[in-house]
This record gives structure tokens, sequence and C-alpha cells, in this order.
């Protein structure tokens, strides 16, 4: 326990010496990670798309909100809706500031809402019923008082290939991580090892066994890999919710769910792992 406390010392007590090393595992993991959440969010969020086919329905300026709210009702109440939004104008105009940012203001005509009444209706695809979206496009657009309904059933079976392709490529980018995180915490280690070399040799004179001089440096490694991908994980979070946040607005409407929690700790176990490794084979190089 003394040696691994050592270790673990020698990094935490002299943090700025080992900086660039942190940062360089928390660059490795922060780039790898932003692509395993692209890969596993959009494929989430695809997964519960599949078979749903969404339109837009848009009201004319000036319709009568009471009327507007019961041909609303009826719209959730039509067979196959699996999910339904409604936003009034000032939802919409809301909506769009936030898109916007915060330093952004959307130029009002005469200081009046343009936005008219918008519902966004998801309906569950009929495996057999080719001409299920256009019925139901006539179906929305026949409705008093609608404008303009839109649909776009291509672009989800493109979001579809894009989940699938980040799915396939969630092993290579495992691998890419773990040999950048042990190339960069290996390197650390060999040069900790020649700085310290007339030091060891004392040591091994002595009769210091390998395990003696190696066990502080494995832990050492396990704790900048700690420490860096800690980092990057913390990046990560704040932009996933950023990022989701923003895909769940118009005009993509994407649900992204949180990332599961063993994708958060194998970004944090992974690397803190192979950076033991690489200090462990590091200081087995130097004892051969």
């Amino acid at each position: 326990m003394r040696l691994i406390f050592s270790g673990i010392a020698a990094v935490l007590l002299r943090p700025w010496a080992h900086l660039g090393t942190i940062l360089g595992v928390s660059a490795t993991v922060l780039l790898c990670g932003l692509l395993a959440l692209a890969g596993i969010g959009l494929d989430g969020a695809f997964a519960r798309s599949q078979g749903v086919v969404r339109f837009q329905v848009y009201w004319q300026k000036g319709s009568d909100p009471a009327l507007v709210a019961r041909q609303m009702d009826w719209m959730r109440a039509l067979p196959g809706v699996v999910e339904a939004k409604a936003f009034s104008p000032e939802t919409a105009l809301a909506v769009m500031r936030g898109s916007l940012g915060a330093n952004a203001e959307p130029a009002l005509p005469g200081g009046e809402n343009p936005l008219p009444y918008t519902m966004l209706l998801g309906f569950a695809l009929p495996g057999e019923d080719e001409g299920f979206a256009r019925e139901t496009y006539a179906r929305l657009a026949g409705v008093d008082g609608v404008a303009e309904v839109r649909y776009n059933p291509v672009a989800i079976d493109a979001m579809r290939t894009l989940g699938l392709l980040g799915s396939r490529a969630a092993l290579p980018l495992a691998a890419l991580l773990a040999l950048l995180v042990g190339l960069v915490v290996g390197n650390t280690v060999r040069l900790t090892l020649l700085r310290r070399r007339e030091e060891l040799e004392i040591l091994r004179l002595v009769g210091a066994t390998p395990w003696f001089i190696g066990l502080p440096l494995v832990c050492g490694a396990a704790v900048i890999g700690f420490l860096g991908s800690g980092l990057a994980v913390t990046l990560l979070a704040f932009v996933w919710s950023e990022v989701a946040g923003n895909l769940g607005a118009a005009p993509l409407w994407l649900d992204m769910a949180s990332p599961p929690l063993w994708l958060w700790l194998a970004l944090i176990g992974g690397p803190t792992l192979v950076a033991a490794l690489a200090g462990l084979a590091a200081a087995m190089e130097s004892n051969a």
C-alpha cells in the first residue's frame, strides 16, 4: 500500500510536471468520446424513429385559437399517432429565439408575431401500406384553416444510415483510443525512467526488486489516465447537454436520450487501465 500511495502522490503533489500528459490523454479521450457519443446518440434516436413518419402542420395566420385547439385534439386522436407536439405562435417564437442564440433577435414586421400555430405529428408507419404517408398528408392538409403540411420520409432513411455507420465505427474507435492513450502515457513513463536512471540504478544495487521500482510507476500512470479521462468526460457531459438541447429543438426535433452509464464508465475506466498497462510495460522494459 505504501508503494501504491507513493506512486499516486508523485502525480498529485506535482501535477504541473504531468500536465502535458494529462492534457494529451484528455484530448485523446475527448476526440474518441465525441465520436462515440455521436454514434450511440444518433443510433438510439434513429432506432426510436424507425417506422415513424413525421408531419409538420402549419395553420393560417390569424386562425381562431379555440378552433385550432379542437383540431389539434382531433389530430392527437388519429390512429397511429405516437408523438404529438403543439406550438402556439408565442411558443414557436420562443423556440426560434432559442435557436438563434441569446444575442440574436428575429426581425418582427410591424412588431407583430408572424408565426402561425404549428403541430408536429409522428405516425407509426404500417409495414404493408405504401400509400399511408400520402393519405395522411391529404387528410391533414384538408383540415379547415391548415395552410401547409410538410413531411420528408427520405430524411429518416438517411439518418438511419448514419446511425448504422456510427455503430459499426465503435470498435475501431475503441482500438484507436487504447492505442493513443498507451502511446502517450507509455512514452511519459519512459521519460520518467530516463530522468531517474541513476536513482533507479542505486535502488537496484541495494537490492530493490523490480516490483518495488515498478509499482509506483504503474500507479502514477493510472492516476494520469484517470485524471485525463475524468477531465474529458466532464467536458463531454457539458457538450452533450448543449448538443442534445439544440437537436431537440426546431427544425430537427431529434430526441437524444442520455448516454448509458456504461459508456461514461468505459471512457474513464478504459483509459485508466490502458495507462496502467502502458506504465507496467515501460517499467518491465526498463528492468529488462
